[in-house]
């Protein structure tokens, strides 16, 4: 109705997938590429959720147009099925043949295990994706857990991707699917857009839609932006509705006071999408835009108990009072962000965003180092100088104190050319100075095993463990692969350097000092302070 009026050849807003209108924000790529890595492996789950119309089809289709020419793909949407009717579905979508007389569980998966064998001899691959995945029943679950167990020569020829709401996180924590949960080689959580990206989706649009010139106005975009809270689809609603308020009022331009009639009009659901309820009303948090996330992609047997959800950042500038100071030293304090909450600037909030960045979810109420136990992350805790800080390179809590009457503990997030600083959901940087001026020493951040640890790793022993090690630092150290098990002179020899090349103690024990370091050579994903010169 409005093309014509604003000269756009077609509808840039429509809610029907179109390949044209492709739009992958940073959080997406990063799905992807967790996604894509996950798929590498060997065999097991691959999990995807998100809330309603945050883009997790829109990740998967950019996924599986990528996938190889010897991948078969059984696409499952309808999860409401009962394990015969799932085992029957998969053998439809791979075309196998079977007698459809007399169906039975076993009939279906000899089929299927037939059919698998002769596919991995024909060096071919298989992968059953399944949308809406918070809907299958423990059964079916299970069903596929058995499906994963089938090798050929320590090969497994099916992966099974996961697709669903955040119910599905809550699904997948019960302790009778616990041993799933072990097989789920990557995943990830996708929140809604920043208002950045929100900003430049909606210009996307506009301009493969054909549009001259900025149909907008500024306060509209962050009008939209605060209705939708990021959320593809509803921004694709609201901006449709806006566009078209526009055209019966004779507006080249959407006001902001336009995009909230149109929210009226349409009756905008967004779902409460922070940690814990959001902890507030309006936790703007999305913890990690980071490449985070995520529980050691190389360390299979790590299991989530909690469900992975991030949170949506809000940036915080300085006020313009002090911007226009010569030295923005000279602000007080936090006197520089007079709209910074610092109400829960507690540690245990801290710790939640901090469990947050790995991409799990804990609740205030309970918080502590030892939940995650359970996936294998441990806390370090220490007091410690600006240098040792960067040296361990792990988003950390720290508390920062004024004086004994203002203290706050906050995540410090990434160090680029001035620290960011998290701080229930709010981020805002500051200087080295400013930082050293008012934090204690006192840190605590969280870091991944690679197994469960029993004692440190030395000389003279062997078993997989070491076998782990040794191909971790070959890979470190630019070193030919190894087939070894055992803890030698040449591998002490090898730890021993690696020591020193981080600043440890080179004594040739693996503890979880050297093994923290190597966790994050290993695993470029992990979170971290300070991103590697290219």
């Amino acid at each position: 109705m409005y093309q014509d009026f604003f000269s756009l050849k077609e509808q840039p807003f429509s809610i029907s997938p179109d390949p044209d209108f492709l739009f992958l924000s940073e959080r997406h790529k990063e799905a992807l590429a967790h996604l894509t890595y996950g798929l590498q492996g060997n065999g097991g789950f691959v999990l995807l959720t998100g809330e309603v119309g945050t883009g997790k089809t829109t990740v998967c289709r950019s996924l599986l147009q990528d996938m190889p020419t010897n991948t078969d793909i059984a696409f499952i949407l309808n999860p409401a099925l009962t394990e015969i009717e799932l085992l029957a579905t998969i053998c439809d979508e791979f075309k196998i043949e079977y007698k459809k007389d007399n169906l039975s569980l076993k009939l279906l998966f000899d089929a299927l295990t037939t059919w698998m064998m002769s596919n991995i001899l024909l060096g071919r691959s298989a992968i059953v994706l399944i949308d809406e995945a918070q809907h299958l029943s423990f059964s079916v679950l299970e069903q596929l857990r058995l499906l994963t167990n089938i090798e050929s020569d320590n090969k497994k020829p099916l992966q099974v991707i996961l697709i669903g709401q955040t119910e599905l996180q809550q699904k997948l924590k019960q302790t009778e699917l616990r041993q799933l949960a072990q097989r789920i080689t990557a995943r990830y959580h996708l929140l809604p857009l920043t208002q950045a990206e929100s900003e430049y989706y909606i210009q996307h649009r506009l301009n493969v839609a054909g549009a001259s010139f900025p149909l907008f106005e500024r306060n509209a975009l962050i009008q939209v932006f605060k209705n939708s809270q990021g959320i593809p689809r509803l921004i694709n609603l609201l901006c449709d509705r806006s566009l078209l308020c526009a055209y019966t009022q004779n507006s080249l331009k959407v006001s902001a006071k336009m995009v909230k009639k149109a929210s009226d009009e349409i009756t905008l659901s967004v779902p409460n999408l922070s940690l814990g309820r959001m902890l507030k009303n309006s936790w703007r948090v999305l913890l990690v835009v980071i490449l985070t996330l995520f529980t050691a992609l190389q360390a299979p047997q790590i299991f989530a108990q909690f469900s992975e959800q991030k949170a949506q950042i809000t940036e915080i500038k300085p006020s313009p009072e002090t911007n226009k100071q010569e030295n923005s030293e000279q602000a007080d304090w936090f006197d520089a962000y007079p709209q910074l909450d610092l109400s829960n600037a507690t540690f245990a909030n801290a710790l939640v965003n901090l469990y947050a960045v790995w991409g799990y979810q804990t609740e205030i109420k309970s918080v502590n180092c030892e939940q995650g136990v359970s996936v294998l992350l441990s806390c370090y805790s220490t007091n410690s100088s600006l240098k040792k800080l960067k040296q361990l390179n792990y988003p950390s809590v720290v508390k920062l104190e004024k004086d004994s009457l203002q203290s706050a503990y906050v995540i410090i997030y990434k160090i680029k050319d001035n620290y960011q600083l998290l701080i229930d959901g709010q981020l805002i940087e500051v200087s080295e100075n400013w930082f050293n001026k008012y934090w204690t020493g006192d840190l605590t951040l969280l870091w991944q095993a690679p197994f469960a640890l029993q004692g440190t790793l030395q000389f003279g022993q062997q078993n997989e463990q070491i076998a782990w090690l040794v191909t971790q630092l070959n890979e470190v150290q630019g070193l030919s692969a190894q087939n070894k098990d055992r803890f030698d002179l040449s591998l002490l020899q090898q730890v021993s350097a690696f020591q020193r090349a981080q600043g440890l103690k080179d004594d040739g024990i693996v503890g979880f000092r050297t093994l923290m370091p190597l966790m994050q050579l290993s695993n470029p994903e992990l979170p971290r302070l300070m991103q590697e010169e290219n």
